[in-house]
């Protein structure tokens, strides 16, 4: 802990608060310490860590009660009211929280100073993945020699975006990547993600092509290309190559098709498919950063429903969210993989615009659909820690880890018509304003609510449970342990998080019974009638993840099909850049 930031606290206990949550208000003393808002009640204690906390609105003082009103929306969905008897208190709070929430530094977050209160019996989690044994497992270097480790990234200066550790084609050099690495966007080249245990088909990611304009081209990006899609070409019985009998291999673009071609201006774009042999290339359609982020403020502010109707949900507004349209194009492209690798026996290659986003939520969806090992206890940590830590999507950037003052707002001393802002001006402030939230997004939370639908329609199929997806949104955001604070593998590596924080994984492997799915029947993976160890389906019935909205099922859910695979790239797509 840094000994300065307690110098930002201007009150540390306020007597006679009210804390009014869900239609409910209770009375207690409310304390304040450097990294928690804590509220204390003879029946329940709240802790608040402060990177949690989303906006707090100071607003005019209640006409009923003469209270001084906090208004607090929270990221993991909780909203409070805390309202303080004197104004004094209430701005000191104000200023208080402000101060602590708004960091300037990672390792001024809640990680580098928190203890559990139990020790932890688990202790390996910055361990739990390891890229040569994980690679091995899938077969790398055991049923197949096509694949070789490659040490060019070793020192992060060839991609500093991308893992140490990288596998490539065998037949392709260290030269030649280097060649490759300057048509990719951040040198991020197509790399080997998943190695399929049925029949060595793979996925593989990388971020865009840099075609701009002048449709360049890159030779060693086509001759690496080739080599991916050429590592398991079916040979007969004398070793003859047989022709044919795999359909193309395919490049899937995870953008709309108007932001790939949009990204032409900017130097970059999709691939020229004149150039790339015995292949296909289709569009997801999923939308970017900033659609999604807009997205999840309308899905918030539909969950949190009309107050003049007692809290219920606006329905209307739900369905004007889009969210499950969002979410169903996700699981539709993942299926699409799914069944190219696995069915097809094709090599998928799949990329969006960076290669940290919509790449990381297709890539993991599909592995964890293909692979059981993934669905495991052990497996979910490994496949996070592989696809969105190591490979570098950007946790500390799109959760907002580095809070913003201007997510504060005081309107206790802005005169008479203060007290008619409502939630929905306040949102229009806080969520939709680019300037400040510019690459804030929800991508993480979606993975998530993709798994939620999937443990819902294969409910035996997992050995963790909802509680363990709960847990992983909530902590993504409380930045209690070091796991999901950095941008990229380089950061992490070179700030040593693992000397001064705590693991995610410590807490959920010293908790496992908690986390634990009691159906789980891993026979099931064994069984060709269940699809031999795949998840697959034709189309997917998506819902509202109502608890994390702390909603109860049958609140927000009226089940929808939003189609089947075959029609994700007709989903309308948006035009805001990517």
């Amino acid at each position: 802990m840094q000994p300065s930031r307690i110098d930002l606290l201007k009150i540390t206990q306020v007597q006679d608060a009210q804390l009014e949550r869900s239609g409910e208000t209770i009375t207690g003393t409310l304390h304040l310490t450097v990294h928690h808002l804590i509220f204390h009640h003879p029946d329940e204690e709240l802790w608040i860590p402060y990177p949690i906390i989303h906006t707090v609105e100071r607003q005019p003082p209640s006409f009923q009660s003469g209270r001084h009103p906090l208004y607090i929306k929270c990221r993991d969905f909780m909203i409070i009211t805390l309202s303080l008897l004197k104004d004094g208190e209430a701005q000191d709070v104000f200023d208080s929280i402000q101060k602590l929430a708004c960091v300037t530094s990672i390792e001024q977050l809640y990680a580098y100073s928190y203890q559990p209160e139990i020790p932890f019996t688990s202790d390996d989690g910055w361990n739990i993945y390891n890229p040569l044994k994980e690679y091995r497992r899938m077969g790398v270097g055991v049923k197949s020699n096509m694949w070789r480790l490659s040490t060019i990234n070793k020192d992060y200066t060839y991609s500093p975006t991308y893992p140490r550790t990288l596998i490539v084609p065998s037949k392709i050099s260290d030269n030649v990547l280097n060649y490759a690495a300057k048509y990719r966007s951040k040198a991020r080249i197509p790399a080997l993600s998943y190695l399929h245990w049925h029949n060595a088909a793979t996925i593989t990611r990388s971020s865009q092509p840099l075609v701009g304009f002048k449709q360049a081209r890159s030779i060693q990006d086509e001759k690496l290309i080739e080599s991916i899609f050429s590592t398991n070409v079916p040979k007969g019985p004398n070793g003859e190559v047989i022709y044919g009998s795999t359909p193309a291999n395919l490049i899937v673009d995870a953008r709309p098709m108007a932001n790939a071609v949009g990204n032409v201006a900017r130097g970059a774009g999709t691939e020229n498919m004149d150039h790339y042999r015995n292949c296909k290339k289709i569009y997801v359609a999923i939308d970017n950063i900033h659609v999604m982020r807009d997205s999840l403020a309308k899905l918030s502010e539909a969950m949190q429903g009309v107050e003049a109707s007692g809290g219920q949900i606006n329905r209307n507004a739900l369905q004007k969210s889009g969210w499950l349209k969002h979410i169903s194009t996700v699981m539709d492209g993942a299926m699409t993989i799914v069944k190219s690798v696995h069915v097809f026996n094709s090599h998928v290659l799949v990329h969006c615009s960076d290669g940290w986003d919509r790449t990381a939520q297709l890539v993991s969806l599909s592995e964890l659909c293909l692979d059981p090992y993934y669905r495991t206890f052990e497996g979910f940590q490994v496949l996070i820690e592989k696809e969105w830590v190591s490979f570098g999507h950007k946790f500390e950037d799109r959760c907002g880890h580095l809070s913003n003052e201007k997510y504060f707002v005081n309107l206790a001393n802005t005169g008479g018509n203060a007290a008619t802002n409502t939630i929905k001006d306040m949102q229009n402030k806080f969520y939709k304003s680019n300037y400040y939230q510019r690459e804030t997004s929800p991508v993480f939370h979606q993975f998530l609510d993709c798994v939620y639908q999937l443990i819902c329609t294969y409910p035996t199929r997992f050995e963790f449970n909802e509680k363990m997806l709960l847990d992983l949104h909530y902590h993504v955001y409380s930045c209690q342990f070091g796991t999901f604070l950095f941008n990229c593998e380089k950061d992490r590596t070179q700030l040593h998080p693992q000397d001064k924080t705590y693991s995610i994984w410590d807490y959920f492997n010293s908790n496992k019974s908690k986390f634990t799915n009691t159906v789980y029947d891993p026979m099931k993976d064994k069984d060709l009638v269940d699809g031999g160890g795949v998840l697959m389906t034709e189309s997917l019935t998506v819902k509202y993840w109502a608890s994390l909205f702390k909603r109860k099922d049958d609140e927000v859910n009226i089940p929808v099909v939003y189609g089947t695979i075959s029609s994700t790239t007709s989903i309308s797509s948006s035009t805001e850049a990517t």
